[in-house]
């Protein structure tokens, strides 16, 4: 039986420690927060949710291939992102996959990793840097749970507990997340 599986693309952040609004930065001819619906898109295709806060004005008109969720409590931080994504999906969906519109270095190949290891019981977290993190896939089971958070923690708390059955995906790839200039220069520089 095939999954069926909703992906939650947080962008509604202010970016304020890179300037400006960084889900617009241009990569190989397309937005940031266009690649990470592209890649979510060919894992899940017309299943993809994008979560807009800052910037939305700007950002959204250049969105296409997803479905559009609007945060208007977008400075309380991901945890609200996610609370108010958890309120749009399909509640009758196996998962949720949540992704960071910044985390460029991704593949789709591995988010795939993601997805090959989630069974519909279990949350599937990526292991980076020595802890776990988002990019996960969270069961049917804990939306309730998501539907709770607050705060700019996101779902850390959650992928933490010891009483979640959590398989973790090493993802090294997914450290790589555009805060500042200087992390998108060092970026563009390992490319080459």
């Amino acid at each position: 039986m095939t999954q069926q599986i909703d992906v939650l693309v947080l962008a509604a952040g202010a970016a304020s420690r890179f300037g400006s609004a960084k889900q617009l930065l241009n990569y190989r001819g397309r937005s940031l927060v266009q690649h990470c619906i592209d890649k979510a898109n060919r894992l899940c295709s017309g299943r993809v949710f994008v979560v807009l806060g800052a910037n939305q004005e700007l950002i959204e008109p250049l969105i296409s291939d997803a479905k559009i969720i609007r945060n208007h409590a977008w400075q309380q931080g991901l945890g609200a992102s996610i609370a108010v994504g958890i309120d749009n999906i399909d509640p009758q969906s196996d998962g949720l996959l949540i992704l960071l519109a910044d985390q460029v270095a991704l593949t789709t190949d591995e988010l795939n990793l993601l997805l090959d290891a989630f069974d519909g019981s279990n949350t599937v977290a990526a292991h980076y840097a020595g802890r776990r993190g988002v990019p996960a896939i969270f069961p049917r089971s804990l939306y309730a749970e998501l539907r709770a958070l607050s705060g700019d923690s996101g779902a850390k708390a959650l992928l933490q507990r010891s009483d979640v059955n959590i398989t973790e995906i090493d993802l090294p790839n997914a450290a790589m997340d555009i805060d500042t200039p200087e992390d998108w220069a060092v970026f563009l520089k390992s490319l080459n």
